[in-house]
């Protein structure tokens, strides 16, 4: 059996409060929530983080600003939850619920088209520029934004190798290692032409085909 390292567990923050609560103690206005999350992610790809106000997204959402601080402490909090909402439905296991017949590699190619999808959207890229651009600003913006998504999904990715190096059919010493050499696979030329602006669009015959030939690299290194 393959030795392997232990996975770091994280908590992300969860949105305090909302409009009813302090004084009824009544649960949060699903709607409402859905808004300000969905107007704050379209902000902050438009305008950055530093370029996004509360205000905005209380305008944008159609509440007030008093209902979005009672949804969320600030705008720090508000981004998290965007990112986390965001990556969450790419979850290996949402993969894998789709999966019949489950295998190594046929469970290996539905995470990996699923991240792919996740990799190459224009959220996903649309991120990655605003964070380029905060760069110059110091690490904490980066910092936030993986402990709000990126964190959390290599930890369900390691879990998802893990549980197949314990079958005998992986064989991996360093899962986070291993986790992120799958993603770079993932990546290849593609990414890296959305991100500059080489391209504007993958197809979904495209998409298939890096996931397959990322899956293909994968096991010629771990397969057991």
């Amino acid at each position: 059996m393959s030795e392997t390292v232990p996975i770091r567990q994280i908590t992300v923050p969860s949105p305090q409060g909302d409009d009813d609560r302090p004084s009824r103690g009544r649960p949060r206005d699903i709607e409402k929530n859905n808004a300000i999350v969905e107007a704050a992610s379209l902000l902050f790809l438009e305008q950055g983080f530093d370029g996004t106000s509360m205000d905005e997204v209380a305008k944008r959402a159609g509440v007030s600003k008093q209902t979005v601080y009672s949804h969320f402490a600030g705008k720090e909090q508000l981004f998290s939850h965007v990112i986390k909402v965001t990556i969450e439905e790419y979850y290996p296991d949402a993969a894998l619920a789709t999966v019949e017949h489950h295998t190594l590699e046929t469970d290996l190619l539905a995470v990996a088209e699923t991240y792919v999808r996740l990799l190459m959207s224009d959220k996903a890229i649309g991120m990655h520029r605003v964070l380029v651009a905060a760069a110059p600003k110091g690490p904490e913006f980066a910092q936030m934004f993986w402990q709000a998504g990126p964190e959390e999904m290599t930890i369900k990715l390691c879990e998802f190798l893990q549980s197949w190096v314990d079958k005998g059919e992986l064989a991996i010493t360093d899962l986070e290692k291993a986790g992120g050499r799958f993603i770079t696979l993932l990546k290849g030329k593609l990414h890296f032409s959305l991100e500059i602006g080489l391209i504007s669009s993958v197809s979904e015959q495209e998409l298939k085909d890096q996931a397959r030939d990322a899956v293909d690299c994968f096991l010629k290194i771990y397969r057991a």
